[in-house]
C-alpha cells in the first residue's frame, strides 16, 4: 500500500500533476518543460553555479560566452526532462515508442549470442529515464536497474511501481551480490557509473581530464557476473519530434585485470557520447566533489 500519511499529500498532489502532464500532447509537454527550465534557471542559483563550475572544468578550451549558452540551454533540458519523467511512466507503451528511433541495436543482439549476462552502461543525461524504458522494450526479458533509495517513503513506493513495469527486478546498491547472480543466470543489468558514489570501492580516473571519483562496480561486476559490457546512450531529437536510443558495441578484452583500465575506458567512451549533445547532460549534479587527498574542494564558490 502507498504511505497515505498527511506529510505526503504535498508529494501526492506534486506526482498527480505530473501524471496530469503525461496526457498532455507530446510537443506541448516539451513546450513547457522549456520553460520551466527558464523558470529553474532563476530560482535553483545552487545548481547554476555547480553546473557553471563543470563547464568550466570540463571545457576549459571554450570562451565564457559559449559555456554560458551551453548553461541555458542545459537548463531548457532539465525543464524537459521533468516531462519526460511523466511521459516514461506513464504514457502508453504505443504512443511512447512513436517517439523513440533505435540505433545499434545489433550490438546487442551480438553481445547476447554469447549466452554471458550483459551489463548495458548508461550516462546520467536529463533523457535518462527515457533512454531505460526505451531500451528495454529492446533488451526484452531478464532486465534489472540498480537505483539510489528515495529518502521520501511515497516516492520510493512510486519509482517501485513505476520502474517495475518495464524492469523485472531494481537493485539498490547494497545488492551487489543479487545483482551478481542475476548476471550469472544470463540477465541484464542497467547501470549509470557516471556519478559520485561515495559508498563502494572507488577509484580516481579523468573524467573530462579532470581526476573524478569512480566506481568500480561496472569493473566488479563484469568480472563476478561473468558479464559483457556495452554502452546505451540516448538523445532528444533538435525538433523535439522525439528520440534516438543508440546501442556501441560491447567492450572487447573488459573486463580485464585492472579496474583502472576499464574505468578509463568507460569515462573515455562517456566523454565521447555528452560530447554529441552537452546540453543534454545533467551538469548540476557535484561530479569532483571527491577530491583525491590533499585537494581543495572545486565547488568552493
Amino acid at each position: 500500500m502507498p504511505p497515505l500519511a498527511l506529510r505526503y499529500w504535498p508529494v501526492w498532489f506534486g506526482l498527480g500533476m505530473l501524471w496530469l502532464s503525461a496526457q498532455l500532447p507530446y510537443r506541448l509537454q516539451m513546450f513547457l518543460g522549456r520553460g520551466l527550465g527558464r523558470l529553474m534557471r532563476q530560482t535553483f542559483k545552487s545548481r547554476v553555479r555547480i553546473a557553471r563550475r563543470n563547464l568550466e572544468l570540463c571545457f576549459p578550451q571554450w570562451d565564457d560566452e559559449r559555456r554560458e549558452r551551453l548553461l541555458r540551454e542545459n537548463f531548457l533540458s532539465i525543464g524537459c526532462m521533468v516531462f519526460e519523467v511523466a511521459f516514461a511512466w506513464w504514457a502508453s507503451n504505443r504512443r511512447f515508442l512513436t517517439r523513440v528511433h533505435f540505433q545499434g541495436t545489433r550490438h546487442l543482439t551480438e553481445a547476447r549470442k554469447q549466452g554471458n549476462g550483459l551489463v548495458i552502461l548508461a550516462a546520467h543525461f536529463t533523457t535518462l529515464e527515457v533512454g531505460g524504458f526505451a531500451a528495454t522494450h529492446v533488451a526484452g526479458d531478464n532486465v534489472a536497474g540498480f537505483y539510489r533509495e528515495h529518502t521520501n517513503q511515497a516516492m520510493e513506493w512510486l519509482v517501485h511501481r513505476v520502474r517495475e513495469r518495464y524492469v523485472g527486478r531494481i537493485f539498490n546498491r547494497l545488492e551487489l551480490r543479487a545483482a551478481v547472480r542475476h548476471l550469472r543466470g544470463g540477465g541484464l543489468l542497467w547501470y549509470a557509473p557516471d556519478q559520485d558514489y561515495r559508498r563502494g570501492d572507488n577509484r580516481f580516473v579523468p573524467f573530462f581530464g579532470v581526476q573524478a571519483s569512480t566506481s568500480t562496480s561496472p569493473h566488479q561486476l563484469a568480472r563476478m557476473g561473468k558479464a559483457r559490457v556495452l554502452l546505451m546512450s540516448q538523445r532528444r531529437l533538435p525538433d523535439n519530434s522525439g528520440y534516438v536510443v543508440s546501442f556501441q558495441p560491447a567492450f572487447e578484452n573488459m573486463p580485464s585485470a585492472s579496474p583502472e583500465q576499464d574505468l578509463h575506458r568507460i569515462n573515455q567512451a562517456l566523454e565521447t557520447v555528452i560530447r554529441e549533445c552537452p546540453e543534454q547532460y545533467l551538469w548540476i549534479h557535484r561530479r569532483f566533489k571527491t577530491r583525491p587527498e590533499g585537494e581543495e574542494s572545486v565547488y568552493k564558490m
